[in-house]
């Protein structure tokens, strides 16, 4: 059986079996795959992964219609901000195929250009995540940008170098197979995270961004716009450390493919600016709304933009929702301040650069209301015994002036004393008269 799942990594282990509706071809795959079209890799056949009870999968013969595959195209992509948005096929017949170095293993994911599979590389002896693009090179150049889009991804994280975005270890062609080898990230996505255990608490999630926006502030100054800013687009190594991924849209500088995409809506509905909705530039402030998008999820557990066709979702990225706050725990005016500025509608109200948004990040990760209860606590008292100490001195001192002034007055009210005369007897030598 092929095993799969849908991120880059084999986060949460929870596997059903499905069974091509064709061939009856079983296979076990992360359960986050029910409902999308699968591809067979025995017969081809598309269908839509359904799970299947164990003791049915020798019965189960039910055909069921194929959909379209990935277009590939271009564009606004469909996320989970559209209820019941189309899915799109996954090529399964990768399972055990060698490109280049590297032997395909299971499925993590897949996108609007291509697949990303767990592979091994028996040079180096560990494994990536290995990148392939949908289409081999001569299908690519007849159906339009892929494939440039695709190099450009790939010199533009190459340009980064940055320990919070996802390392690019090659990009290579094998039989008409364009493919990049990435980083393999253990820790699954922010997405997943949220979906997993829920609403994330502020400074735990602003600690956690603090390297991705670093990132976006390197990413920034190079002239690279990332476009695609998204819970799924951040994940975790095995370490806890989130990082930034999946520069395939992305508006670099000198590019000719970027110049020919830009005044375009580019991007990832649910997770795009108000002016990219709308047919402007999208630009750095674009990316820090996004990343405020994303903010927001994360601290909530569900989407500011949502809608359920696509136009819906595409009017309310128009025209944004004020964000809700009352519902926020844990929820200070610095944190507030932070989302607000991030999500303001006008660009020019927005943070101007992402240094600027991390000062902010590290000032709210840093603070402790809890220390700073603590501190509070001990400075009060450290002020109290000082006052203390400085109360008690003064009346020492207070104490000791009024009982040495009562010593001086009793002195002089004392009689004074005559000295007593000498006696004949008591007359120097020197002074006795001489004969």
């Amino acid at each position: 059986m092929v095993e799969s799942t849908d991120t880059q990594s084999e986060h949460g282990g929870d596997r059903v079996a499905v069974v091509c509706s064709n061939c009856g071809q079983a296979y076990r795959v992360a359960r986050r795959l029910l409902g999308r079209r699968l591809r067979c890799k025995h017969c081809q056949q598309q269908w839509r992964a359904k799970e299947i009870p164990a003791d049915e999968l020798s019965q189960y013969r039910k055909r069921a219609a194929a959909g379209e595959p990935d277009s590939g195209h271009v564009g606004l992509r469909s996320e989970d901000a559209i209820s019941g948005s189309s899915t799109s096929a996954i090529d399964m017949g990768w399972a055990g195929k060698q490109l280049g170095r590297y032997e395909a293993k299971s499925l993590l994911g897949h996108g609007g250009m291509g697949v990303v599979w767990r592979a091994h590389d028996e040079s180096l002896r560990r494994d990536v995540a290995l990148k392939i693009l949908t289409r081999n090179r001569e299908e690519s150049a007849k159906a339009g940008l892929n494939l440039d889009l695709f190099m450009q991804e790939a010199r533009a994280v190459a340009q980064l170098q940055f320990p919070a975005v996802v390392s690019i270890y090659e990009v290579a062609e094998d039989q008409g197979h364009v493919f990049l080898a990435l980083e393999l990230m253990e820790g699954g996505t922010l997405k997943e995270y949220v979906e997993k255990h829920g609403p994330i608490e502020p400074r735990k999630l602003f600690d956690w961004l603090i390297g991705p926006v670093k990132a976006l502030g390197l990413a920034h100054r190079r002239n690279i716009i990332h476009r695609d800013i998204k819970p799924s687009n951040l994940m975790f190594d095995e370490h806890d450390h989130l990082k930034l991924m999946d520069f395939g849209l992305a508006d670099v500088a000198g590019e000719e493919v970027s110049e020919r995409l830009r005044g375009k809506a580019v991007g990832s509905l649910g997770w795009i600016a108000p002016e990219t909705a709308n047919g402007r530039d999208t630009t750095a402030q674009s990316d820090l709304y996004s990343l405020g998008l994303v903010m927001y999820y994360a601290l909530t557990g569900k989407s500011l933009i949502r809608g359920k066709t696509r136009s819906k979702v595409i009017a309310a990225h128009r025209t944004p929702p004020t964000p809700d706050f009352s519902s926020f725990k844990k929820f200070n005016p610095k944190y507030r301040a932070i989302l607000e500025r991030c999500l303001a509608i006008d660009p020019k109200d927005r943070y101007q650069s992402a240094d600027a948004l991390l000062v902010d990040l590290e000032d709210c990760a840093n603070f402790d209301p809890v220390e700073r209860r603590r501190q509070r606590k001990a400075t009060l008292l450290i002020v109290a015994i000082s006052a203390v100490t400085s109360a008690m001195i003064g009346v020492g001192v207070v104490l000791y002036v009024f009982l040495d002034l009562m010593n001086q007055q009793a002195k002089a009210r004392e009689p004074a004393r005559v000295a007593p005369a000498p006696s004949s007897d008591e007359i120097p030598s020197e002074n006795l008269p001489t004969d």
